[in-house]
């Protein structure tokens, strides 16, 4: 053939391809691409320039006339991220030759014996400049080991009849996709071969495709670690093939191709693992009984229909793309995390089909990434595929357990103690949330006075909380101011010519003495329990006893006329705080207060007045923002 007329016999061919690979798209949000040549060697070369546009490294060559050898091709085209392309036996195809050169391959990997693929087209491909490797055996069941062993049997096989081949095209790209070979097994005992080298390597897993009679149970025992997927005929199998392994597969792409043929699907297994994608086969232009409602049941965006339309016919490519569900509606998303977890959007999303079912599928979202470093609540949209409107992530971060306080408690030589169930711990954005604690030990020397220290593990939190034990014995408390000592009394419900002890006062944990003409807090230092305490407008001038309170939540000094509020830096537990018209100029007591969401400082003015003055509020500027009530600005 002369030279002109070979290119223009080529230009043809790739113009053929090309016409055939055009999609069609179908009234339904389906649509449909057939991927044809006018006849199997052309249509195995246009699924290679499908999925291999700027070529390959290598290819797989098998037997076009027949199928024993060419099965278990699939798995080894995905190791070698190849194409399936198919030859003659005694001369190599100019079909495929040319594909070849298209494709610029390294090397090629011959399925199968002399006697399917002769040494003449391994002649010719040498003479292409194009280094081979045959895997080839006695018989299609010594070639498939072989194969096997190229791909690697470590996550183990499927097994079929070498008998026909619609299970191993069904299994073809869904072994391939799992990275697992294809055994084909004659169907009432293991040839010597496979016998030996079973005895010699345990197969982990065996996924047996076949059908109620196709293998004897002399076959199948031969692999204890299986699973048996089995139907009436090759289609059901097909499609319990493709519902077993759903989950690995990426069902909105199909191929379709014809059961009545081995040819197409085979090269198209190459292809269609390269996506997760499954191959559903046709009995002929009869949708089977048990793929119809599969396919009704599942979001399918496209079909890739293998071979011409003598093979499968424009009606049935038209009707195939009419029959899968459609999405009526998708669910919105609500996640939480807590502050600074990392988070990764969802994958997927809960979508209902035309059938009322339901079904994950994938979505996109705007976001790049989501900043998790603040909390609040946020929301981010996403599109899927062939549905309309948009979906919504509504994703609220918490904030983050930060720090908790450590306790300090007091009781009576031989008193009881029961250890708090729960504490408050400060969260990241300055409120508090009540969190339980697991103590070490709650064993306590109650007959021996004296200062012991517990451990507590707060979930969430890597601060090991401390709560320290006194154990006193118990004694008499002196009160200074005669008014302070009359205000306890009547909460003790005591006469004045009773003594008030300690073990009076270690269970109280809240007091208000306001307007009571006090002066003096010497005395309540004892009170070590005490959370809320209430003594505004009195008339205070001694309030060193405060720094003891370190239980204390709340606390009122309002109109008291204090100068000076030094007491209080050690009340880090604090979390309300008024100390409204006094006389305070020295603010920096209350840096460490930091827990505090509430706090009072208008009025306080020197108490010898002063032009121009300006309080200096600034010790206060760590926390402000974190204070939920507030009579002053910075």
């Amino acid at each position: 053939m002369n030279p002109t007329k070979k290119n223009f016999i080529l230009s043809l061919f790739l113009i053929s391809l090309f016409l055939f690979t055009c999609p069609l798209i179908a009234s339904a949000s389906t649509s449909t691409v057939r991927i044809a040549g006018y006849d199997r060697y052309q249509t195995a070369a246009a699924i290679s320039q499908q999925g291999w546009p700027d070529g390959a490294d290598a290819a797989i060559l098998a037997y076009g006339e027949d199928f024993p050898d060419a099965l278990s091709a699939g798995p080894l085209a995905h190791k070698y991220n190849s194409p399936i392309l198919l030859t003659d036996s005694y001369t190599l195809n100019s079909d495929t030759a040319a594909e070849l050169k298209r494709l610029k391959v390294k090397k090629v990997y011959i399925i199968g014996g002399q006697a399917v693929i002769s040494n003449e087209v391994q002649k010719q491909l040498t003479a292409m400049k194009i280094p081979t490797e045959r895997l080839a055996g006695q018989d299609r069941y010594e070639t498939a080991l072989i194969v096997a062993q190229a791909v690697g049997l470590s996550k183990g096989a499927f097994v079929t009849t070498g008998m026909n081949y619609p299970d191993a095209l069904s299994i073809g790209p869904i072994a391939a996709a799992n990275e697992m070979p294809i055994l084909l097994v004659p169907p009432t005992e293991l040839t010597p071969t496979q016998k030996d080298f079973l005895s010699k390597n345990k197969i982990s897993s065996a996924i047996i495709v076949a059908g109620y009679y196709d293998l004897s149970d002399n076959v199948l025992n031969q692999f204890p670690e299986n699973e048996l997927i089995s139907g009436y005929d090759a289609y059901d199998r097909n499609i319990k093939l493709i519902k077993r392994f759903s989950g690995d597969l990426n069902l909105d792409t199909v191929y379709v191709s014809t059961g009545g043929g081995f040819s197409d699907a085979l090269a198209a297994s190459a292809l269609a693992q390269k996506e997760k994608n499954p191959i559903i086969l046709l009995q002929g232009n009869t949708i089977p009984y048990s793929t119809l409602p599969f396919i009704q049941s599942r979001l399918i965006s496209k079909f890739f229909i293998l071979g011409g339309t003598s093979v499968i016919s424009s009606s049935t490519e038209s009707a195939l793309a009419e029959l899968p569900a459609e999405i009526e509606s998708v669910a919105d998303v609500t996640d939480s995390i807590i502050e600074q977890q990392k988070y990764e959007p969802p994958k997927t999303v809960t979508a209902t089909k035309s059938d009322g079912s339901t079904e994950e599928i994938p979505v996109t979202w705007t976001l790049s990434s989501v900043q998790t470093l603040k909390s609040g609540t946020y929301r981010f949209e996403g599109r899927v595929k062939n549905y309309s409107d948009s979906v919504f992530l509504k994703l609220t971060i918490y904030p983050k357990a930060s720090k908790a306080e450590n306790i300090t408690a007091e009781i009576i030589l031989g008193e009881s103690y029961d250890f708090p169930e729960t504490v408050e711990v400060a969260m990241s954005d300055g409120s508090s949330e009540t969190y339980p604690v697991t103590w070490n030990t709650k064993i306590v020397p109650l007959n021996k006075a004296g200062s012991y220290s517990f451990q507590g593990t707060i979930e969430g939190l890597t601060q090991k909380l401390t709560l320290t034990l006194k154990v006193s014995e118990d004694a008499k408390i002196t009160f200074t101011d005669p008014e302070l000592h009359s205000a306890v009394r009547r909460k003790l419900s005591k006469s004045s010519s009773e003594s008030i002890y300690k073990s009076d006062v270690l269970d109280i944990t809240s007091l208000n003495f306001r307007n009571d003409d006090i002066t003096d807090l010497t005395g309540l230092e004892y009170f070590v329990n005490l959370k809320t305490l209430d003594v505004g407008n009195n008339q205070l001038t001694k309030i060193a006893a405060l720094s003891k309170l370190k239980n204390l939540r709340t606390l009122k000094l309002n109109d008291n006329g204090l100068k000076d509020v030094s007491a209080l830096k050690t009340l880090t537990s604090l979390t309300y705080l008024d100390i409204s018209d006094n006389y305070i100029t020295n603010f920096t007591p209350l840096k460490g207060l930091t827990q505090l969401t509430t706090l009072y400082l208008d009025d306080n003015e020197p108490f010898d007045d002063v032009d121009g003055y300006t309080p200096d509020y600034s010790p206060i500027r760590a926390y402000y923002d974190n204070l939920d009530k507030k009579d002053f600005s910075l």
